[in-house]
């Protein structure tokens, strides 16, 4: 149909032609037709504008949208600059730059690289291993490079450790660590060769004298065992560089310091964040060259701690870890408002890299996290409303359709909605099962379940809703 419009038409004078991006078919065809470049657009027309202003950056496509291009070129430049960097990382290995470990794992922290993210499953050792490897699948799928073993305060369970670790392993090939003050538990993950140990400190450092050193050890500022946990920046950075010398001089390789990152306005932010950027002059100086380590950004002690949507938080704290050259990220999703938070990290430590890359600002760079808000805006074209209908009020009248009624959920784990249909009587009639709106609400009236106008359009509006919860990560609740 399309060729039969275009012959009548002189293409000559034209030097590219864009298509709609959701066209379905390859537009290779039509140029060798017309002798002219004809290809695909962008799907949305409001992302018209800003392809145009970067059609000399972009190579458009016969087969992709061009829109869903600037993404993959983001993508594609942080691949390129990522694989540069780690060239340059593997010949400048030292305390400051290193494997986490090198026999199982490629990943390097360290200096001018990107720091991978530490997702802590939250009570870890009273869960169980069912619930466990949910979590783990969902955190690799979600972009995580380390899996936490979180502990429970004042409840060690050494056998436990052992046991998740083993679990972990036999089903995943990630790197794992643990996060527990309790040494029982510490030297059962180390008997167990776990990857990272979260968290030794000024007080129990001589415990482990005797574990093998080139175990990544994340190092704190404190003397937890005595309840001793300094607040003045100066004290932090003064007492992890004491306790990076002490530990370099019995031989451990791999130090990660932790200023500690704490919540907002109680106990306050700034003051933590005040003793990274401390931190961070005080390796400078010449007589600390030695001691420079990677740092550890902890964002859920932020992110958790927000009645605020994450991905904001997220973005704002990734910007700052890679300003200030953060070796390791550690957040978690334990709550039902931070779901997709690991995601939402992931792509933000790429977008703010690239960014730093390039010494720009983070924006317009082919990676985007907008999820609430964007960018673009649909034209609206004048509308004459003299002989419109206007809908001021919902008839909230609830006639019953006679066919049966609905149930409609959001599994976030496994990524589905699910659309239950019952009798009046309460019998089972029908479950379907998918991931977009449109396709299950054609194919709810494919099976005839109800020619009922008033329930189909309810219906397809709360299969909308649990589409965008689904691609949110926000909790969804029928009629709500």
């Amino acid at each position: 149909m399309t060729d039969s419009i275009l012959k009548n038409q002189d293409l000559s004078q034209f030097n590219l032609i864009l298509l709609p991006g959701f066209v379905q078919w390859n537009t290779s065809s039509l140029e060798k037709i017309f002798y002219t470049k004809i290809k695909k657009g962008p799907e949305f027309a409001s992302d018209l504008p800003s392809i145009l202003k970067n059609l000399e950056n972009i190579e458009l496509s016969n087969t992709i949208p061009a829109n869903k291009l600037i993404e993959i070129s983001g993508e594609k430049l942080y691949n390129q600059i990522l694989k540069e960097r780690l060239d340059h990382a593997k010949k400048n290995i030292g305390y400051h730059t290193f494997y986490l470990n090198k026999k199982s794992s490629n990943i390097i922290i360290g200096r001018n690289l990107p720091p991978p993210i530490i997702a802590e499953i939250v009570n870890c050792t009273e869960k169980s291993d069912k619930g466990i490897i949910k979590k783990v699948k969902h955190y690799i799928n979600s972009g995580a490079d380390i899996i936490d073993i979180g502990c429970v305060a004042n409840k060690p369970n050494p056998q436990r450790v052992k046991n998740i670790i083993d679990l972990i392993r036999n089903d995943f090939n990630i790197l794992i660590s643990i996060d527990s003050m309790d040494t029982n538990e510490i030297l059962a993950a180390i008997e167990s060769k776990v990857d990272l140990i979260l968290s030794i400190d000024l007080g129990n450092y001589m415990e482990f004298s005797d574990i093998p050193r080139n175990i990544p050890i994340v190092i704190l500022p404190t003397k937890i065992n005595e309840g001793y946990f300094p607040n003045d920046p100066e004290t932090r950075v003064n007492n992890l560089l004491e306790l990076t010398k002490r530990m370099q001089d019995i031989g451990f390789e791999k130090l990660i310091a932790d200023p500690l990152l704490e919540t907002p306005i109680t106990p306050g932010i700034c003051n933590s964040l005040e003793a990274y950027f401390l931190y961070k002059k005080e390796i400078n100086k010449p007589k600390n060259t030695n001691l420079e380590l990677p740092m550890f950004f902890g964002i859920s002690n932020v992110v958790e701690l927000m009645d605020i949507d994450s991905v904001g938080i997220n973005g704002l704290l990734a910007s700052i870890a890679i300003e200030l050259g953060m070796g390791i990220l550690f957040t978690v999703e334990h709550s039902t408002k931070l779901m997709g938070g690991v995601a939402e990290l992931k792509e933000s430590v790429k977008l703010t890299y690239i960014s730093k890359y390039n010494k720009t600002p983070p924006i317009n760079q082919g990676i985007q996290i907008f999820k609430a808000k964007g960018k673009t805006s649909q034209v609206i074209p004048k509308i004459d409303e003299r002989d419109a209908i206007i809908v001021e009020e919902l008839n909230p009248n609830y006639i019953p359709d006679k066919k049966g009624y609905c149930k409609i959920y959001v599994d976030h784990y496994s990524r589905k909605i699910y659309v239950v249909f019952f009798s009046n009587e309460h019998k089972l009639l029908n479950t379907l099962i998918g991931t977009n709106a449109e396709a299950l609400s054609k194919k709810f009236i494919e099976e005839n379940l109800t020619k009922n106008l008033s329930h189909i359009n309810y219906i397809g509006r709360e299969l909308k809703k649990a589409e965008i919860s689904l691609q949110l990560g926000k909790p969804y609740i029928q009629d709500e």
